[in-house]
């Protein structure tokens, strides 16, 4: 038309940007209202796909339902015997578990019973027989016994290298340890016969016999000057080893210990026993054979001893 002017470009822009939104819009209502529509289809076919399933169970058990009523009718009269059966099971496997219980209960109390009447007897044992004179004895054999096995124990060796091995890093590693010798064979053994002479000694000494007592004395002795006399200069000298090593040091071992202590031991021993052993012989000697058994607990108390109680 004339005298029409022609909408401007941005009114023409404006007017296909609302077109495409309006577009939009009705494109995204109507996804919306297509997904409902498969939804509610859905659940319409799974609510009749049920009533399907449903009315086809009940079918097929009404229909099933004469072919297992004798089954059932089986099972009815069958339920008894095996709930009966059962429960006598159950009731078996308590009364198993209940005589287990008793039996260990009954072994329990039996153990206890025992181990009383034997600590009784022990305990009973030891007041009658174990006396200071019988202690003093058994210390005696086994300082012998130990004098015996130090031989074959080492008593001297050299550390290598012992200055390096000062403060924490000896805590942490000991010092090496080289040249170590046994202690027998540094006196050619002389105390393995003076040990078994000291063993044979102490039976007589237990009795009361001043002469053994002092071979026991004797014994000690004899193992302590040994012991002092050769064994602790020799395992004080560094040997050849100190001229091999640098920092060597000369150690005595656990086996001349052992060896200083149970002489040391034999000699006291040795010097008690007689003591002991006196004021047994005297009460045995005064009241006759019945004071044994009137006065069990007499025996190894010193004289002293006796007449304060």
């Amino acid at each position: 038309m004339i005298g029409r002017r022609k909408p401007s470009r941005s009114r023409v822009e404006e007017l296909t940007e609302r077109s495409r939104r309006e577009a939009r819009a009705i494109s995204r209502k109507r996804r919306i209202e297509a997904r409902r529509a498969l939804r509610a289809q859905a659940r319409e076919q799974r609510d009749d796909l049920s009533d399907r399933l449903a009315v086809a169970g009940y079918e097929g058990r009404r229909r099933l339902r004469p072919v297992f009523a004798p089954l059932t009718g089986v099972l009815s009269w069958v339920a008894p015997y095996i709930t009966r059966s059962l429960f006598f099971v159950v009731q078996l496997l308590a009364a198993l578990i209940a005589l287990i219980l008793a039996a260990v209960q009954f072994v329990i109390s039996r153990l206890a019973r025992l181990v009383g009447v034997v600590a009784i007897t022990v305990v009973d044992w030891m007041r009658r027989h174990v006396t200071p004179r019988s202690t003093v004895a058994f210390v005696a054999a086994a300082a012998a016994v130990l004098l015996g096995i130090a031989q074959f124990s080492d008593y001297h060796g050299v550390a290598v290298d012992a200055p390096n091995y000062a403060g924490p890093i000896g805590r942490t590693a000991p010092v090496p340890i080289t040249g170590t010798e046994t202690a027998g064979s540094a006196h050619l053994w002389v105390l393995l016969p003076i040990a078994a002479l000291a063993l044979l000694l102490v039976p007589g000494a237990y009795r009361g016999n001043r002469r053994f007592a002092a071979g026991l004395v004797i014994c000690g002795v004899v193992g302590l000057a040994i012991a002092v006399a050769i064994d602790l200069p020799q395992g004080l000298d560094t040997g050849r080893e100190g001229l091999a090593f640098y920092g060597a040091e000369a150690q005595l071992l656990g086996g001349f210990w052992v060896q200083v202590a149970a002489s040391a031991t034999l000699i006291l021993c040795g010097a008690l026993l007689p003591l002991y052993a006196r004021g047994v012989t005297g009460s045995r000697g005064r009241r006759g054979p019945r004071s044994r058994t009137s006065h069990p607990d007499v025996g190894g108390i010193p004289p002293g001893l006796q007449a304060q109680s």
